[in-house]
């Protein structure tokens, strides 16, 4: 996880947070963290099995005993009974003196890292110094394996509805990984990426390690927030970068098509990716309503905020979304064809992209298109240059020779640079 955050421009996103949409309202339209930002950020599946059992005390103090190895009357002298139960959960320190003992075995040691970085990196609460024991049920209690749970989709419910109790008034905390909302910042606008030379991805590792400026954060300051939220009242869609991962999001991870509910426990948040459809390379529509609660309080103040959905609207159906049409498609039958959304002919695709929804991608050609994304302010505004080259090389024939010449000059070594 990042070494520091950048303050002052996570609150001057928070205050644009809508909990009732799950996104940010921009200058420009919608904009919010969909579940293939989750997959190539932090590297975290997002399908399969929903963290959705909330274990009961006498799971987790027994799980917690044997990971700690303490008997209960132990675990409730040096630990707090309320603390740990109802509370933040067992002091961090506590959980590195008592399992990664030499003497312990191996398998104690791996449970006890995984339960460090669920609660202490993914699952963040506000204490900043305890992790919650109720991990200890996926990887103590439950059968399924803990690499088959969807814990990305877990950690974006999560910070879904830390986002939305953050926005409320009179709230000056966050929970949740904010790893994840700070490079979704830099991986989609360029102007408030960090001032560190040309930032590189290695394509085995997590795009977040790309965006890691160690002590390069600045500390927290007004001034700052302030020309962050000048900044952002002014921003418009040129600014955007809208598909950092290349063209076709959804090919790579079909999860993030998914219309419907996310859950992680007892949370449970819309995901409306129809709100959002720039980011998949389609032009914004109209978005259908708002998926509704069975009952909410959202209120300016904190203290009042409450929101609940249906589970069944996490396990039940499954929405699919395609540009043009949207329908329903059990699990099971998914299932049995190998997953991913239901496919049309290339003839109806082909007029989708050209008229109906063209892409919205800062480079022109198809082939630029599939290449990795600019990772730098300059490469980001080269790459906007080279759309208007292009466009102008194509729709302006009566240029002379020599200015298409140098255009063409341009063009070219910028390709040659970018090995494209």
């Amino acid at each position: 996880m990042f070494r520091r955050f950048d303050w002052p421009l996570i609150s001057a996103f928070v205050e644009r947070w809508q909990p009732d949409t799950n996104t940010f309202h921009m200058p420009f339209g919608e904009i919010t963290i969909m579940l293939h930002d989750v997959y190539h950020i932090l590297g975290l599946r997002v399908d399969d099995s929903m963290v959705s059992t909330t274990p009961s005390t006498d799971v987790l103090r027994d799980a917690c005993s044997v990971t700690l190895d303490m008997t209960e009357e132990e675990l409730n002298e040096k630990c707090g009974t309320k603390t740990v139960w109802q509370g933040s959960g067992v002091l961090t320190e506590r959980i590195v003196e008592s399992t990664l003992e030499a003497q312990r075995p191996f398998s104690f040691h791996y449970r006890t890292y995984l339960w460090l970085v669920l609660g202490g990196c993914l699952f963040l609460d506000k204490s900043g110094n305890r992790t919650h024991p109720s991990f200890l049920n996926e990887l103590f209690v439950e059968d399924v394996q803990i690499s088959e749970y969807s814990w990305g989709s877990a950690v974006l419910a999560y910070m879904y509805r830390q986002l939305g109790t953050t926005s409320r008034r009179d709230v000056d905390f966050i929970a949740g990984c904010l790893t994840l909302l700070q490079a979704w910042i830099y991986e989609y606008f360029p102007c408030f990426r960090p001032q560190q030379g040309t930032l590189t991805i290695e394509l085995n590792i997590p795009r977040a390690s790309a965006w890691d400026v160690g002590s390069g954060c600045p500390n927290k300051s007004m001034e700052r927030l302030l020309a962050f939220r000048a900044r952002l009242d002014h921003l418009t869609d040129n600014e955007v970068n809208w598909l950092p991962y290349g063209v076709d999001p959804a090919r790579r991870v079909p999860a993030t098509l998914f219309i419907g509910c996310i859950q992680y426990r007892s949370i449970i948040e819309p995901y409306m990716p129809d709100r959002v459809v720039r980011q998949l390379g389609y032009v914004q529509g109209i978005p259908p309503a708002i998926i509704r609660p069975e009952k909410a309080k959202r209120p300016t103040n904190l203290k009042m905020y409450r929101v609940d959905f249906p589970p069944e609207m996490t396990s039940v159906m499954w929405t699919w979304f395609v540009p043009g049409m949207s329908f329903n498609v059990v699990v099971g039958a998914l299932s049995r064809l190998g997953g991913g959304a239901p496919t049309v002919g290339p003839g109806y695709m082909q007029w989708l992209y050209r008229f109906s929804h063209p892409r919205v991608s800062p480079v022109a050609s198809s082939h630029e298109s599939r290449t990795l994304p600019e990772r730098t302010n300059t490469d980001y505004w080269m790459g906007r240059s080279m759309e208007v080259i292009n466009r102008t090389l194509e729709e302006y024939p009566s240029l002379s020779r020599d200015t298409r010449a140098m255009a063409e000059a341009l063009r070219a070594d910028w390709r040659a640079m970018m090995r494209l």
